[in-house]
């Protein structure tokens, strides 16, 4: 599987994007601001970013780099929460969202700092315009800044950083120490800096020396331990109590690749007709990829059909770049499972909905076909009716009329009055059904007695 490898400018390692210290960050929910004496000033106006949210902020730029530098990111929250190697549970979603708060409340400046490999500028710009997570569905929209992005994609004083590398790291020091040290190697293998300065550009709680280099000797050790970075650190005590760090990049040793064992039998496609059903959703320009097959073969032979086809869905829908890779990331973790979810629960909406549709056209069919009854019933009434007792019906009909209507009332336009006509048929729909059911004769109590 190919690596992640993040583009980032040079001028976001060498200055600090997030801090070190959580519980100073949990402090500080109203607002925090960190300056360097060499015009860098960076503002949070909420907790401030700390290696959790850098890990957040790195995958959001991956995700922008495969879709071509994209500002805007449509991702599920259990796809960023495992493929950052966390939890995927309701805490670590909210950490997720408090993560993505963090950021869209940091806003960053150098004044006559910011480097682009000709010379020095100054710039101010957030990192993320806006983000929400969509209620009914759960999936989570950023919007960078692109500003910010501009100045990744353009840079032309950049580093490749390895976020698999990044994620392992455990310590904040020591990912903050790789960050300068990526920056600092870019122009010679060997970098010395004050241990006062480093501290300060970390930055770090520590003030002395002494303090300083028994936290950066055990941070370079895991850098050279859990990265491709190998560092050679040593000390250089000048007078007065000033030391000087040292650092060497180390050269990489190749890894040896393996022999390829040739005795092993290449794959045939098996004469199935439910597995050439799940090749057939495959892009067409894979559909012949032997290597990538067998792990389809394998993965329907372990899990079924359903499994593997809504795991190719997803694959489908959501690679970029690496496509194998991805599908194999897929099957291995099953991110199809929330795919299928979703599509099962719209289509339970759906199926809801077009019942309450169905049901509502029905009892509508319905009350038509019982009104054009009643308006025949009506007529075939008013039109039996003596002419005093069609008299009396009509005048009754005129009081039930409003006052407005009253006073524009036309008696020889009254066949034409759409709102007489309607007051006329109620009262003979109302008569009708006082005949159809009459109230039950109660005899008198008196001539119950009379009869005994």
């Amino acid at each position: 599987m190919a690596k992640d490898l993040v583009k980032q400018d040079i001028n976001f390692l060498e200055n600090p994007l997030w801090f070190q210290d959580e519980k100073l960050a949990n402090r500080t929910e109203d607002g925090f601001v960190w300056k360097d004496k060499e015009g860098f000033i960076y503002r949070a106006g909420y907790k401030p970013p700390v290696k959790t949210d850098m890990i957040f902020l790195l995958y959001l730029l991956i995700q922008s780099q495969k879709q071509k530098w994209a500002e805007t990111l449509t991702l599920s929250r259990y796809q960023v929460m495992n493929d950052c190697g966390l939890g995927t549970n309701d805490w670590w979603y909210d950490r997720l969202e408090d993560s993505l708060k963090r950021w869209k409340m940091v806003g960053i400046e150098f004044h006559g700092m910011f480097y682009d490999k000709k010379e020095y500028l100054t710039k101010m710009f957030g990192i993320i315009d806006e983000w929400e997570v969509d209620k009914e569905t759960k999936l989570l929209t950023v919007k960078l800044s692109s500003s910010y992005l501009l100045k990744i994609r353009e840079s032309a004083f950049f580093r490749y950083i390895d976020f698999e590398q990044i994620k392992a790291s455990r310590s904040p020091l020591a990912t903050r120490l790789y960050e300068i040290l990526m920056k600092s190697f870019k122009k010679s293998d060997t970098w010395k800096i004050d241990a006062v300065l480093l501290a300060r550009k970390i930055p770090m709680k520590e003030k002395y020396p002494a303090h300083i280099v028994v936290k950066i000797k055990p941070a370079i050790n895991r850098i050279s331990t859990n990265t491709d970075l190998k560092v050679k650190f040593e000390i250089d005590k000048q007078k007065r109590g000033k030391v000087i760090l040292v650092f060497t990049k180390l050269p990489t040793e190749k890894k040896t690749k393996k022999p390829v064992a040739t005795g092993k039998t290449a794959f045939i496609v098996p004469d199935d007709a439910e597995f050439k059903n799940l090749v057939s959703l495959l892009p067409w320009e894979r559909q012949k990829q032997t290597t990538l097959l067998e792990v389809l073969w394998k993965a329907f032979r372990r899990h079924g059909s359903d499994y593997v086809a809504w795991n190719i869905k997803y694959a489908n829908k959501r690679a970029i770049g690496n496509y194998p890779a991805y599908l194999v990331k897929a099957l291995k973790n099953d991110y199809g499972k929330a795919m299928k979810e979703d599509a099962e629960a719209q289509k339970q909406v759906e199926s809801e909905r077009a019942e309450a549709t169905k049901e509502r056209e029905q009892e509508i069919s319905e009350a038509q076909a019982k009104e054009e009854r009643d308006i025949e019933r009506a007529k075939t009434y008013l039109k039996d009716l003596s002419e005093m007792e069609a008299l009396e019906i009509e005048a009754e009909a005129f009081k039930k009329l409003p006052g407005f209507l009253q006073r524009s009332f036309k008696r020889e336009e009254k066949d034409k009055n759409v709102s007489f006509q309607a007051t006329l048929r109620l009262l003979a729909l109302k008569r009708l059904d006082a005949v159809a059911s009459p109230e039950p004769h109660v005899q008198p109590l008196l001539a119950l007695e009379t009869a005994e």
